[in-house]
């Protein structure tokens, strides 16, 4: 996966400028290396599928950070933006997109045990 083409994704579905994404490129990195763990070898198309389904996932995971610090909301240039707003509309973009991706990854979000050897 190409870090540059998440980082344009994650512009066009979070909204932010370029020149905003760097205070949230850790994170972006992040995400591309869990993606990175869990896809198999994937081919070009599949590979774009999954590079945006992971700047989706970035801009659910920086939505619920923000949400953390108890800010309501911040100003992006002349835009207000409302934390809760920006939460709700990234949650239903990434269960969207996870759905859409299920065929090359599974995200389920369940943890389970298979064996515990004593």
């Amino acid at each position: 996966m190409r870090l540059k083409e998440i980082i344009e994704r994650f512009t066009l579905v979070s909204g932010f400028e370029m020149k905003d994404v760097s205070r949230y490129l850790p994170i972006v990195d992040d995400c591309k290396a869990y993606f990175e763990s869990l896809l198999p070898e994937l081919n070009e198309a599949d590979t774009r599928r999954a590079e945006h389904a992971c700047a989706v996932y970035a801009f659910y995971r920086i939505s619920q950070l923000g949400r953390l610090d108890d800010m309501k909301s911040f100003k992006v240039g002349d835009v207000q933006m409302n934390m809760d707003a920006i939460g709700v509309a990234a949650r239903k973009l990434w269960e969207n997109e996870r759905e859409n991706i299920s065929d090359i990854l599974d995200i389920s979000g369940n943890f389970a045990f298979r064996s515990v050897r004593v």
